[in-house]
């Protein structure tokens, strides 16, 4: 080469730029071929192997030519690797004789330095660019092998067959860079300040190089080299300022690279001490995100980067974000804060949990702290489910300050009411995590703990009277030492001057020492007492101590001393200690009331999500119950009560979270065998006796599956026995009758348990045990019934004769029981026994006649009560209802000593003595009337109905000559149960209506079926109540005349049981029925008893399943009851109706608006059961649909005067349930054609706030542009005009573009609705619309008195034909829809549909025009003319 130097290399902004010649730079004179390549390649391999760098000035267009080939040439990865290899060889030697050049102390000449410059500059360039092609070839290639791959579906292959070891030659290429980084280039320039431009094209491949590599364990080398040439370039080439620019631009751009960059931040502190980069670009990243909030990749990224960097370098994180918390946290990107209020919940676990943190940590963990606690009240549900994680992750590690307990349990518990799901499940967890680490008296009841908070607070104020005493001999003993100073001093100073270095024997012991001073200063014998606190002194090994002080500070020392024996020879003790123990009890009691308020605040939030419609409400409380049960803690068995009642749930997940929650708490032990067996039945046990009546027959269905699930096996059915029969040592009484009650759930799924023990039952039945306790005899009574197989075959089983010696026990025992005054539940008894009678005994209705006669015998002749007895005369009787359940509780002492004498019939002393029954006597009397009468008819609509039956089956199948064989009897058996005379008398009823074929032999069957079906409902017709023979024809007038008489007959329980005995006699004979349903709606309508009015309500519910044609004209006597104060009552008639319509019992009619108002009921039972209701009846078919414009009408009504807020609520859920399209298209039709019809504002703003409620797609928003006309007035009220506003704001949300046009259409037409236009211009702006819609309206308005319905109806469809096409085209749409729907509505009961299938089809044609007619009075009319129409068919 040649020494002088005679061009200046200049680094080009594109590799274009030098092709051109300008001046002494330096210029590309030749670019080669793909073809000349080869060539000269070999002529640069023969220079490099001489050992000369400086070849690069002769064949550097060689180089240039690779670079510039053309990316379509199939040789150019051939030559760019070749390339690479001469290159990395070049750079290799460069970089050793610049160290060795550039480290020597003489200094370059001007002509070598810009010659080795050049050099460096024309070196690294070709460098650089070659891996930049090689980079973009590679990553070409990689694209094209993935989407190769995705066709043929085959396994991705890493690397690129045109590079290979690409990966390993990139690591080697930072390599040599970072090398050649390291000598001292800056002396290559003059001043030594290395160029930017050269420090930003060797950065530059490093940032490319972050982007393209992905974060992998083999590629960790790459990313560190990187990192490494980062940290020298701004420690030595001044790139500080534009690395944190180049890398925010990453990490917006490329997720990937956020790992890479965490770990190269972290390198850079710890191996060159750059600390600042990180708070630059976290700073540089807040101004990003507010300058475009609305870039979700780019909060993703960043986010990303962030939480990497927290969990490699905790440490240095704190304090960075201390500092940024704010700017952070104010961003609109939940993303971000979710990953910032994440980093602050990792420091404070791994760093900030320590006791001996300084005060700064201490202020930063606070601040972190409130930030999380503060962010429970985010905007974004996300946030706040992610805080409330933290917060649960907190509680875990224990990282949360007592200080903050209650608080966070507080914002907890607040969440819990959260409109997203995701929240109250992170909220119920938390609460569980809180009970489970629970740092307070979790077991202790509130009571409690507010008992002893007050007597420790008392305690607190004793200690402090004493503090007070003490302060007082304080500031004695200080004036008594003042005193005594000027005499001790003296002695002080002369014993030291006397004696200043005294030794005295160390075997002395100090306390001896002590308790010899201590005497001696209260003598005041100073001299001495000086001494020996001297020798105490020495003993204690201070003396050498003394020594070094000054005479005067030895006097001092020894001054102090002296006064520190005086305050221990006076007695002194300080309660300083003691108090502030006292203030942390007291703190601690204040603390543990405080967090047993906010737990009981959230039970009831959380029994309340049990009833929630979504599953991981359920999930989540149901495991708090079952935990905080588990864990004994107070206020979690209401929960676990609660949870029985979704036992009854539709969704089978529901039912098996229950169901697997009591088995973990009931049958979950660390004991095996027997042990195992009496901690199960425990466990039931303890449970059975805290339920309430309502979660009884759910627990009876939980028995059912355990039995069958065999978690309760035998061995626990033995210990139950053995418990019910007092076998197992220490078993009390009530534990006897809890057994029991476990036995008679059991056997009801498994009937051997009660059968295979029925001697031992029997035996209970009618010994002593039972007659002292009259619940053991019901309740075994109850047990043998159960010895039936309910399941298979249960009405061929082997009954007992009626004069069996157990049943006549039993019948005399029951004697004794009704003559007892104070009998506790007889409602109870008398029904069990009589259920045993027509259960298990031959000839029940003999049995039960018997019965009465006997009874009728033991009465005087003047049996019946016109007066109640004196009230010194009458004892006073408990309660008899049914709705208790009084076996888990013991039985009062006196009762038990009088139910254990012999009861018999009264004496003739005592007859004579009382004129007149007592009236407990009669009310049982009725009572066991009324429930034989109802067992009696069931008998013989299912018992003997099958039994005869099949007896009808046998006998054909003689007469045929067919022997059945075993298995065809069984079938037989099973065709033959679990039907009912009246089911079939229905079922034969509709089948007679439909049109019939030939008969065929089949059909005999189906006439011997009718036949039998016949005979049972004569029976119970005309012979039951009406035999002139029959014992009830002669009872029942006297019930009657019981109810006629209440002024005569003042006893409620006596009316009660007389009205119950009346509504049972109606269920038997629909003669019976009819001629009495008046007198029953009667006592419906005018009695104010309370308990009468919900038997009627429950009573009128079996009337209607029994003969729900006679029941209909009264159903609106089942809705007045809605609207009654008392709330038994309204709960009493939601349940039946809902009951009723669910069962399609009763037609869905407009009265149903009734029910609705009871969404907002003041008791939230009734609340809970009738959203319930609507819930089921929105699943089915179109009900809810059809009835909605009756809803809506009737709630509209300003005479109901229903509150606005009230009628929002119902309106709300209501329209909640609606979700099908096609309806709500219907529906926003229907309810802008109530617009002209509604005169009054209000009716306006309800109507809008309807519309509001629903969905809108692009069909329901061009109804509402199609009707426009008829609110264009009502829009003028600013409410209903917010209202059509909030449509529209919410329809755009997320809404398609061809949606958003026609919304913008109809706001369009909106707007001109509140414009006002001259006279003038109202018929051109409108086009003849105006005039339709003056006629339209005209023809909406109410009628006239005497104006005829055929008048609306013309008007109506005039009106209608004078609309637009697209109109006219959805009104015929509606109608049909409307047709279909209402055809639903009107579907009668099962009893009455055949009725409805014989129907004309003009009275259907009838019915669709009523109905696609807008008057709400003509439908109305309509639909109860069609009512009153199938009704008398029906009676007919």
């Amino acid at each position: 080469m040649e020494d002088k130097q005679d061009f200046e290399f200049i680094l080009p902004l594109n590799n274009g730029d030098l092709l051109n010649s300008r001046g002494d730079q330096f210029y590309v004179q030749e670019v080669y071929t793909s073809a000349e390549i080869p060539k000269h390649l070999q002529t640069c391999k023969t220079k490099l192997h001489l050992g000369d760098p400086f070849y690069i000035f002769e064949h550097f267009d060689t180089f240039y030519s690779i670079i510039e080939l053309n990316t379509n040439d199939a040789s150019a990865p051939k030559y760019l690797l070749r390339s690479f290899d001469l290159l990395y060889v070049t750079v290799d030697k460069l970089a050793t004789q610049l160290m060795q050049l550039l480290t020597q102390s003489e200094p370059l000449s001007p002509t070598d330095r810009q010659r080795w410059l050049n050099l460096v500059k024309m070196t690294l360039y070709l460098f650089v660019n070659t891996v930049k092609r090689i980079d973009v070839g590679v990553h070409k290639a990689v694209q094209e092998q993935q989407l190769n791959q995705q066709k043929k579906r085959g396994k991705q292959v890493d690397e690129v067959e045109s590079y290979p070891d690409w990966d390993v030659k990139r690591g080697k290429f930072l390599v040599q860079l970072y090398n050649v980084l390291q000598c001292p280039l800056e002396k290559l320039w003059n001043p030594p300040i290395a160029d930017e431009n050269f420090v930003c094209m060797i950065c530059d491949i490093c940032y490319r190089t972050l982007e393209l590599v992905p974060p992998r364990n083999d590629n960790q080398h790459i990313l560190d080299s990187v990192f490494q040439i980062f940290g020298t370039a701004i420690k030595r080439y001044n790139h500080a300022i534009t690395f944190p620019a180049r890398i925010l631009q990453i990490l917006r751009s490329t997720e990937h690279a956020a790992n890479a960059i965490a770990n190269g931040i972290v390198l850079l502190n710890e191996q060159y001490n750059i600390s600042s980069v990180f708070s630059i670009i976290v700073k540089d990243m807040v101004e990003e995100l507010l300058l475009d909030s609305s870039d979700s990749s780019l909060a993703r990224n960043f986010s990303h980067f962030l939480t990497e960097y927290s969990a490699i370098a905790p440490q240095m994180i704190i304090p960075h974000l201390s500092k940024q918390i704010d700017e952070l946290l104010d961003c609109e990107s939940h993303v971000l804060r979710n990953c910032v209020l994440q980093i602050m919940g990792d420091a404070v676990v791994s760093e900030l949990t320590s006791e001996e943190l300084s005060e700064e940590l201490k202020e930063t963990r606070n601040e972190f702290l409130d930030n999380l606690l503060a962010h429970i009240m985010d905007i974004s549900a996300h946030v706040r489910t992610k805080v409330l994680n933290v917060w649960h992750r907190l509680k875990e590690e224990h990282a949360i300050p007592l200080v903050y307990n209650n608080k966070v349990l507080s914002g907890a518990v607040g969440r819990l009411d959260d409109k997203s799901s995701l929240v109250r499940k992170s909220a119920i967890q938390l609460i569980k995590a809180f009970l489970e680490n629970n740092p307070f008296a979790g077991k202790l009841q509130l009571e409690e703990l507010i008992k002893e908070h007050e007597k420790q607070v008392q305690i607190m104020d004793e200690l402090n009277d004493v503090l007070v005493e003490e302060r007082e001999k304080v500031e004695k003993l200080e004036s008594e030492w003042e005193e005594l100073v000027p005499e001790i001093l003296p002695i002080i100073e002369q014993n030291l001057r006397e004696f200043p270095e005294l030794e005295y024997d160390k075997e002395e012991i100090y306390d001896d020492l002590v308790r010899k001073a201590l005497p001696l200063i209260l003598e005041k014998s100073y001299s001495e007492a000086l001494v020996v606190v001297r020798k105490a002194d020495y003993v204690q090994g201070n003396h050498e101590l003394s020594k070094l002080l000054s005479p005067e500070e030895r006097c001092v020392y020894y001054l102090a001393l002296y006064k520190t024996f005086l305050t221990l020879a006076k007695d002194f003790k300080s309660s300083v200690p003691e108090m502030q123990k006292q203030i942390k009890t007291v703190q601690f009691l204040k603390d543990s009331i405080e967090f047993a308020h906010t737990v009981a605040a959230a039970i009831p939030k959380i029994t309340h999500l049990l009833m929630s419609k979504t599953n991981s409400d359920v999930f989540e409380a149901v495991d708090l119950f079952t935990t905080g049960y588990l864990f004994g803690i107070r206020g979690t068995e209401a929960g676990m009560q609660r949870m029985l009642l979704l036992v009854w749930n539709p969704d089978k997940e529901k039912r098996d979270a229950v169901s697997n929650a009591y088995s973990r708490v009931l049958f979950t032990s660390n004991l095996e065998g027997r042990a195992h067996a009496i901690k199960v039945v425990q466990n039931l046990s303890n449970f059975l006796a805290t339920i309430e009546y309502g979660h009884y027959t759910a627990l009876e269905v939980l028995m059912g599956e355990w039995v069958e699930s065999d978690d309760i096996d035998a061995l626990v059915i033995q210990v139950l026995y053995e418990r019910f029969t007092l076998k197992l040592e220490g078993t009390s009484d009530n534990e006897a009758r809890l057994a029991l009650q476990l036995l008679i759930m059991a056997s009801q799924s498994k009937s051997t348990i009660a059968s295979a023990n029925r001697a031992i039952i029997e035996d209970i039945c009618t010994g002593q045990r039972a007659k002292r306790d009259p619940r053991i005899f019901t309740s075994c009574l109850k047990l043998l019934v159960n010895a039936v197989n309910n399941k298979n075959n249960n009405h061929f089983y082997k009954r007992c004769a009626g004069d069996n010696k157990f049943v006549q026990e039993i019948t005399s025992m029951f004697f004794g029981f009704f003559f007892h005054p104070q009998l506790p539940d007889f409602d109870a008894l008398a029904m069990s026994l009589l259920e045993y009678y027509y259960r298990m005994c031959q000839g029940p209705d003999l049995l039960a006649e018997q019965l009465i006669r006997e009874l009728l015998k033991r009465f005087t002749d003047s049996w019946i009560v016109l007066q109640d007895v004196n009230a010194g005369e009458q004892p006073e009787l408990p309660l008899t209802q049914t709705t208790e359940v009084p076996y888990s509780q013991p039985l009062p002492q006196s009762q038990s000593q009088t139910l254990s004498q012999t009861q018999s019939q009264p004496t003739q002393s005592q007859q004579q003595q009382q004129a007149r029954m007592r009236v407990y006597l009669v009310t049982r009397f009725i009572f066991c009337v009324g429930y034989m009468t109802i067992k009696e008819m069931i008998f013989l609509d299912i018992d003997v109905y099958n039994n005869m039956k099949y007896r009808e089956e046998l006998t054909a199948a003689e007469e045929k000559n067919k022997r059945l064989a075993p298995a065809a009897l069984n079938t037989l058996r099973r065709q033959t149960i679990n039907s009912s005379a009246m089911e079939v008398r229905k079922r034969l009823s509709n089948v007679a209506a439909e049109p019939q074929q030939e008969p065929d032999e089949d059909l005999v069957g189906a006439t011997a079926e009718d036949n039998i079906a016949e005979e049972i409902n004569t029976i119970c017709e005309d012979m039951l109540l009406y035999n002139p023979d029959a014992y009830l024809s002669k009872i029942y007038p006297i019930i009657i005349e019981i109810c006629k008489r209440p002024g005569e007959y003042r006893n409620a329980e006596l009316q009660q049981s007389a009205t119950l005995a009346l509504a049972r006699l109606m269920t038997v004979s629909s003669k019976f029925c009819e001629s009495n349903m008046s007198f029953l709606m009667n006592i419906l309508g005018m009695t104010k008893n309370m308990k009468i009015k919900c038997n009627t309500v429950v009573g009128l519910s079996d009337l209607t399943f029994r003969f729900p044609n006679i029941i209909d004209p009264w159903t609106k006597y089942f809705y007045a009851q809605l609207h009654e104060k008392d709330t038994d009552l309204r709960l009493t008639a939601v349940k039946m109706l809902s009951h009723l319509i669910l069962h399609e019992m009763i037609r869905v009619k407009g009265q149903i608006a009734d029910l609705a108002v009871c969404i907002v009921d003041e008791s939230a039972e009734i609340r809970d059961i009738t959203q319930q209701f609507f819930k089921e009846i929105a699943n089915k078919s179109n009900i809810l649909y059809n009835v909605l414009p009756d809803i809506i009408s009737k709630l509209g009504d300003i005479n109901l005067h229903l509150h606005e807020d009230k009628y929002r609520t119902i309106m709300r859920y209501v329209l909640g349930l609606i979700q099908k399209d096609r309806q709500i298209e219907t529906l926003v039709e229907k309810l802008c054609l109530r617009f002209p019809v509604a005169r009054v504002e209000r009716q306006w703003r309800d109507i809008g706030y309807c519309l509001s409620l629903l969905s809108y797609n692009e069909r329901a928003i061009k109804k509402l542009i199609d009707n426009v006309q008829h609110y264009r007035d009502k829009v003028q009220v600013d409410e209903v005009y917010s209202f059509f506003k909030l449509i529209i704001s919410n329809t755009n949300k997320l809404a398609k573009p061809e949606l958003k046009a026609v919304v913008a259409e109809f706001e369009t037409r909106l707007n001109e609705c509140l414009q006002v236009n001259e006279p003038g211009e109202a018929a051109g702006n409108e086009a003849g619309a105006t005039t339709n819609e003056t006629r339209v309206n005209r023809t909406k308005a109410p009628s006239r008195p005497g104006t005829k319905p055929r008048g609306r109806r013309a008007a109506a469809v005039a009106a209608s034909s004078n609309t637009t096409r697209r109109g006219r085209n959805t009104r015929v749409e509606s109608s049909s829809e409307e047709q279909s729907d209402d055809s639903d509505e009107n579907s009668p009961p099962p009893a009455a549909r055949s009725q409805k299938q014989q129907q004309p089809p003009q009275s259907r044609r009838k019915k669709t025009a009523a109905n696609s007619s807008e008057s709400e009075e003509e439908v109305e009319q309509q639909r109860s003319s069609t009512a009153r129409n199938r009704s008398s068919r029906a009676r007919r």
